[in-house]
């Protein structure tokens, strides 16, 4: 990590730009990178400058830089006021230069050049303004271009051919020209397409995969994984492909049997499944596995996806069930607040889940809380998560909710409040009427403690365009959709 301390000066923009792009050099990245860092470093720094102090005001400013296996980190921090972007004016773009006005430009920019913002309340130490930018890698596309596809013969698939083993490096082309030839351009999540980031996602495990391999042609024929925060007690569930000659041949339930068996030697707590809802084929999967519904997400997935300046797109955001399959036990506390709380009751019920309830009003909060906002530009979501309870919990979330509604203009907000910390019911009412809705119950989701989970839709969903598989998967999306239509009452 590099770092910087500098005051907060306009004078002192060179200083930083030399040190954010020199930084970046040392770090070998690719000359037109360098040219959006000190872009996005000028506005970054102006925008603080503006909203963070008084004029006049004394202070410091640090910067620091680092990079990880798939991120140029640019972090911003200061110890002025608070950021509300509910005072800014959002950019509007216009060809007419009389109309023009330049108010909310700096955060404008950034957003064009930066794959994920977030804002971090470090209490007492200040804020942080982290700026997240993927380094390049070469996608299936380019590593394809030039190459002639082999001509497929016709051949019956011989299962004792098949082994159902864990990755090797050498499977990363095969498991981005798997996913390609079975979802095009349309899978969400963009890592499957570079072979590059598959393999460093599996050495640093953040990615478990599981394969099955055809030795006899040397080819890979299917690919299910496993995604895992460092810090995470759970890991979620995905990726899942079986090319089209070997399905029905139960690979997807061998190589899923292969990573729960992985998961609970990692001793996790559980997997977490997010199947879609434009079909019921991953949600059948689900049942199979003996996972059980737990929530609905309206619009988790982009209406519109594209890939290397090629674009599909679905009719509207897709939504999805949230399902999760339990591994360890354990007693916990948890403070269940009156809103919903039978629909946590049963949740707990359903999944075997043993606990007592809290009635206290505190149970190990922190003074002023802990909130953290993040936002993703592939996925057009933010994310806001409130780690530690304490006094200052509304006003952060508060500032959060402006920061990606109306500055980034998040299409979809997902918010986690923790229920074995104390009470959240002024939290619930609090969200509740800024028309974030009840969306579900996530165990062991906040760094191993249970999570309500509440959604704020910036939209309209076609709710006929939605397929439900099984009738208790039914009662829990018709509950999250009477909490939504109640909250925008």
């Amino acid at each position: 990590m590099n770092k910087l301390q500098i005051p907060n000066k306009v004078e002192t923009l060179l200083v930083l730009q030399s040190f954010v792009v020199e930084s970046a050099r040392v770090y070998k990245l690719p000359q037109d990178l360098l040219d959006h860092l000190k872009l996005v470093s000028e506005e970054a720094f102006l925008h603080i400058l503006k909203n963070a102090f008084a004029p006049g005001e004394l202070s410091e400013i640090t910067i620091t830089t680092d990079i990880d296996n798939f991120h140029f980190k640019l972090s911003f921090f200061d110890k002025g006021l608070p950021f509300d972007s509910s005072s800014t004016k959002e950019y509007q773009p216009s060809e007419d230069v009389d109309l023009l006005d330049t108010e909310g430009i700096d955060l404008f920019i950034i957003k064009q050049y930066v794959n994920h913002v977030q804002w971090i309340n470090h209490g007492s130490q200040g804020k942080e303004f982290r700026l997240l930018i993927e380094l390049p890698n070469k996608d299936i596309v380019e590593l394809l271009e030039n190459r002639e596809e082999p001509v497929a013969s016709k051949f019956v698939p011989k299962m004792e051919d098949v082994e159902t083993r864990p990755f090797k490096e050498s499977d990363a082309i095969k498991i981005a020209q798997t996913i390609y030839r079975a979802y095009g351009y349309t899978y969400p999540n963009e890592d499957l397409y570079y072979p590059e980031r598959i393999t460093k996602l599996n050495e640093s495990g953040e990615l478990i995969s599981m394969v099955c391999y055809d030795t006899k042609r040397n080819e890979l024929v299917g690919h299910y994984a496993l995604e895992k925060d460092s810090n995470s007690a759970i890991a979620e569930s995905g990726q899942a492909v079986v090319v089209p000659e070997y399905r029905g041949f139960n690979l997807m339930e061998k190589m899923r049997n292969k990573l729960e068996a992985y998961a609970k030697e990692l001793q996790l707590e559980g997997i977490l499944s997010q199947p879609v809802t434009t079909h019921i084929y991953s949600q059948k999967a689900n049942v199979r596995f003996n996972s059980l519904p737990c929530g609905f997400s309206f619009g988790l997935v982009p209406k519109r996806l594209s890939f290397r300046q090629i674009h599909q797109s679905l009719s509207q955001r897709e939504s999805c069930l949230t399902y999760f399959k339990l591994f360890k036990k354990r007693k916990r506390k948890a403070f269940l607040p009156e809103k919903h709380k039978e629909f946590i009751q049963q949740t707990y019920k359903d999944m075997g889940i043993d606990f007592i309830e809290q009635f206290s009003e505190t149970i190990n909060s922190e003074e002023n809380g802990a909130v953290k906002s993040v936002y993703s530009s592939s996925w057009g979501f933010g994310v806001i998560t409130i780690s530690h309870l304490g006094a200052a919990n509304i006003s952060e979330i508060k500032q959060a909710i402006h920061n990606l509604l109306f500055t980034i203009k998040s299409e979809v907000i997902f918010l986690y409040l923790p229920i074995e910390d104390g009470d959240v019911s002024d939290l619930v009412d609090f969200v509740e009427s800024e028309k974030f809705f009840f969306s579900g119950l996530v165990p062991s989701y906040l760094k191993g403690k249970d999570a309500i989970r509440f959604e704020y839709l910036n939209g309209t969903i076609d709710i006929s365009k939605i397929n439900i598989f099984e009738e208790k998967a039914k009662e829990i999306f018709h509950y999250v959709l009477n909490a939504k239509e109640k909250v925008l009452q």
